[in-house]
């Protein structure tokens, strides 16, 4: 216990004394004594906080606090003055104002500390008022649009704003002390020294004062003077000044305006009228316009041009009448229209406006010059010619439309390609509609895919897929299709001798219509249209289409037989020269379809390796497209573009607030696929972290999203690619031997380009064809400097910069054969120095290779090669390639 001070109950008395909390310490904090406002405050019990120390009594903790004022007037022997927020145990916030003072012996030493604390409360919350009331004063004041002055009684400015001190041209401590007289001209110094006079008797004042800036130019100000007193007595004025040069410049401009035009308008013949934009009163007006309205000019003028014109209270603009008065303005420039409105009489006439901004000096609109002129009988003679011309004009623009479409199909290298280009016009042409088509194989016994109808189309035809009597209906169809000779249009209005099916298809339509697809009295197929709404379909839209399909039927029946041709050569064993978007008839390549052909069966996981550019996306996609997964989505994930937590989100998708910026539910590629293929392109890219998570995925189908704890199913089948070698990366540690094991169940390796040459013509001529559709040119050939070139390159980037490099010398070619010169500069600059073998030697490598593949049977070779007999015999000699003896 500390000790208690000498005459302790004296004290005692004097402390319970004092209405403020007090205290007094011992050296080690401890408390001495405490008077009885400390225990009302605290709610302490007498004796309760003798001997405490003071953090732990009042602020709950074993140890000093850090910065301490108790301990600070020991240390020092100088009082010590602070202000506190202290929390009261009824929970109430208070602000304390505590002094320690140092209570010291006869030597000096400090013995004692008085703690002595004052509620200050009321005080802070009076001076966050005043400093409130301060800034509400300074931003009234500081924000205003006017000027703002005090001046005492001989004039000089005591306080001004920021605003008149910007209007002026002077920095603030230049105005304030300064004369008011000293910044005006001098009928202004006068004018403001005979209204102080009014302002000592308590009067207040409106009138225009002509300031000097610091410039020299001269501000004129519409200043609002009041007096300032106090117990009667004047100290001065609280002025407020409002620019108004702007407003004195518009006054007398419009008056020279008004001088100038009183003089020429009334000779001008048209109906004229001068009209203030910003509130469309009339200005002016002529006496042509008088005569049109009927009215006399005072009658006019200060009235609203919507009044005198067409009788409104309210502007046109507000009911969504075109006003080209307020066009004009808003714009800047002349507004015309052509409007119908009585005259005098009452009779109706038709008149062109012309509507002039008249553009200020500082390029602001101030007035708006507004001309009639009556155009009926014109407008007559115009719409009787337009009538006439109607049907040329719409047939013209028929024939350009009918040209380019024409056009855009001739390029067009692929049926489906064709049929989509036409579904996405059609529906262009009449939104909310199906089109379709049914288009007979070249047997004409049997209809192409329809995968790509709308669900309208495809649920007869399914159900007629499960017909018990299949073959029998389709080929009535295909018969009553083929029997059809009319070019004619067919509508729901005219249609009912159509066969059944196709009215099963058009059923569910309001409106429909039929163009029969006719190529040399041979009709090979229907393209139909149905629409969701009772459409009537206008005959001129009606024989636009019955032209465009005359004119592309032949370019359709091409496609088919083409498509069927290569269909054929699908289907011949070893023949392949394409896989889906593959193409190569090397050896390599059709192991390659081989491999495609037997893994496309299974679900089993497949790992592409390969070069970049070889083509690995391709080969999961020929794979997808021959699975029975076909129908499902193919989803691509690129692992090397994400970073390891941006992948993990995109694979798995993310919860609304996984992190931050996840601000909705997201699905991840995972899950998008569902019932489809998941292609992770460049999976050796990914980390170690999420090479865990896709090893769970892969080995039960189920994962979780980020930030997710539900477990989702997913039914997905998984191709991977990668450019690296993934064995040596299990070898190094940067990448799982159990996920490696997952996903290389079944592997197929695609050669770089450099190993299959004999590939390079046929992917050569494919890009050509493809390119030169998309450009809308004809180039049959590539020239055989050019083709040298693209054989003897070493094709870093594989097929993917092969394809670059025909692509750029299709859009540089002019004519109908590439060569060298259109090439990239990388094939011109490498085509001195060939890398490899010479196209020569390839050639005569190729040919050798098919006649061997064919036992030497030339006709055989030829076909194979593409090339006629008497050209296959003609390279045989230039080789000079013979038979080896004991060969098949």
């Amino acid at each position: 216990m500390a000790a208690a001070p000498p005459n302790y109950h004296f004290l005692e008395r004097v402390l319970n004394s004092i209405t403020d909390p007090l205290v007094i310490y011992d050296r080690n904090c401890r408390i001495v004594m405490g008077n009885q406002a400390l225990l009302s405050t605290y709610k302490f019990e007498p004796g309760q906080s003798i001997g405490r120390y003071c953090y732990e009594l009042f602020h709950g903790r074993s140890t000093v606090c850090e910065a301490c004022h108790i301990r600070e007037v020991f240390r020092t022997g100088e009082t010590q003055v602070r202000e506190k927020v202290i929390r009261l145990p009824d929970g109430r916030l208070r602000y304390f104002e505590i002094h320690a003072y140092p209570v010291k012996d006869a030597e000096g030493t400090v013995i004692h500390a008085i703690e002595h604390g004052r509620d200050i409360s009321e005080r802070k919350c009076l001076e966050d008022q005043v400093r409130a009331s301060e800034e509400r004063y300074q931003t009234i004041v500081e924000t205003a649009r006017e000027g703002i002055f005090i001046a005492d009684g001989e004039a000089r400015v005591t306080f001004a704003n920021s605003r008149l001190a910007g209007m002026l041209g002077y920095p603030l401590e230049e105005i304030v002390g300064r004369s008011l007289l000293d910044l005006m001209d001098e009928g202004s110094k006068t004018a403001v020294k005979e209204r102080l006079g009014r302002r000592r008797k308590e009067a207040s004042d409106v009138y225009e004062l002509s300031f000097r800036s610091r410039d020299g130019t001269y501000l004129v100000g519409l200043v609002s003077a009041a007096p300032l007193m106090v117990d009667d007595t004047f100290l001065g004025s609280v002025g407020i000044v409002t620019d108004i040069t702007r407003m004195k410049q518009v006054e007398s401009e419009l008056r020279t305006a008004k001088e100038f035009s009183e003089k020429i308008i009334n000779n001008i013949t048209d109906n004229l009228i001068v009209v203030d934009p910003s509130t469309h009163r009339i200005v002016q007006a002529n006496a042509s316009f008088l005569d049109r309205v009927g009215h006399a000019l005072e009658k006019v003028i200060g009235k609203t041009c919507h009044e005198i014109i067409l009788g409104r209270k309210t502007p046109c603009w507000e009911d969504g009448i075109h006003c080209p008065v307020r066009e004009a303005a808003a714009i800047g420039r002349l507004s015309q229209c052509d409007k119908v409105y009585p005259n005098a009489e009452g009779h109706e006439r038709m008149l062109h406006i012309h509507a002039y901004p008249l553009i200020g000096s500082k390029g602001e609109v101030e007035l708006v010059i507004r001309l009639e002129r009556d155009v009926t009988e014109k407008r007559r003679m115009e719409e009787a010619l337009a009538f006439r011309s109607k049907e040329l004009q719409r047939t013209q623009h028929q024939l350009e439309m009918l040209f380019e479409v024409s056009r855009r199909v001739g390029g067009e290298i692929s049926l489906h390609g064709l049929v989509h280009f036409l579904r996405d016009f059609a529906e262009g042409v009449f939104p909310d509609s199906d089109p379709m088509f049914l288009l007979l194989e070249t047997a004409g016994e049997r209809f192409l895919s329809y995968e790509e109808c709308c669900p309208d189309v495809i649920d007869p035809l399914q159900e007629l897929r499960q017909h018990p009597d299949r073959d029998r209906i389709v080929g009535e169809l295909a018969r009553s299709i083929r029997t059809v000779r009319d070019p004619r249009v067919v509508t729901s209005a005219n249609g009912q001798d159509l066969h059944t099916l196709i009215r099963s298809i058009t059923e569910p339509y309001p409106s429909w219509f039929g163009l029969p697809i006719i190529v040399r009295q041979e009709c090979i197929g229907y393209f139909l249209l149905g629409s969701k709404t009772a459409t009537s379909y206008s005959p001129e839209d009606l024989r636009f289409f019955q032209a465009l399909f005359a004119q592309i039927a032949g370019h359709i029946r091409s496609l088919i037989l083409y498509e069927a041709e290569i269909g054929r050569f699908h289907k011949e064993p070893g023949e392949s020269v394409s896989r889906g978007e593959i193409i190569g008839q090397s050896k390599k390549v059709r192991d390659i379809y081989d491999l495609i052909d037997l893994v496309a069966t299974s679900d089993a996981t497949v790992l592409i390796t390969g070069e970049n550019g070889a083509g690995k996306e391709l080969v999961a996609q020929a794979i997808h497209k021959q699975n029975f997964r076909r129908r499902g989505p193919f989803v691509v994930a690129n692992c090397s573009v994400y970073s390891p937590s941006l992948l993990e989100s995109e694979l798995f998708g993310h919860e609304k607030g996984a992190f931050t910026g996840a601000i909705r539910r997201k699905k991840g590629r995972i899950e998008r696929a569902q019932g489809g293929t998941l292609f992770l392109d460049e999976i050796g890219d990914i980390s170690l972290a999420t090479q865990v998570l896709l090893l769970r995925f892969l080995q039960d189908r189920r994962f979780e999203r980020v930030g997710g704890e539900e477990m989702i199913e997913a039914d997905v089948r998984v191709l991977a690619a990668t450019n690296r070698d993934l064995r040596r990366e299990v070898e190094e540690g940067r990448f799982r031997d159990d996920l490696y094991y997952r996903l290389n169940v079944f592997s197929i390796n695609i050669p770089p380009l450099r190993e299959r040459r004999e590939d390079i013509p046929l992917l050569s001529r494919h890009f050509l064809a493809k390119f030169s559709g998309k450009e809308g040119k004809t180039i049959p050939k590539i020239a055989p400097d050019a083709m040298q070139a693209l054989m003897d390159y070493h094709w870093p980037g594989n097929v993917r910069q092969l394809e670059n490099a025909l692509s750029y010398a299709v859009i540089l070619c002019q004519g109908e054969e590439v060569t060298i010169r259109h090439l990239p500069s990388f094939l011109k600059e490498s085509s001195g120095d060939p890398a490899g073998v010479s196209l020569g030697d390839m050639e005569r490598r190729m040919i050798l290779k098919a006649l061997e593949e064919s036992s030497w049977n030339k006709h055989e070779t030829a076909r194979r090669l593409q090339v006629s007999r008497s050209t296959l015999y003609s390279k045989i000699r230039r080789y000079g390639l013979e038979k080896e003896a004991g060969t098949g």
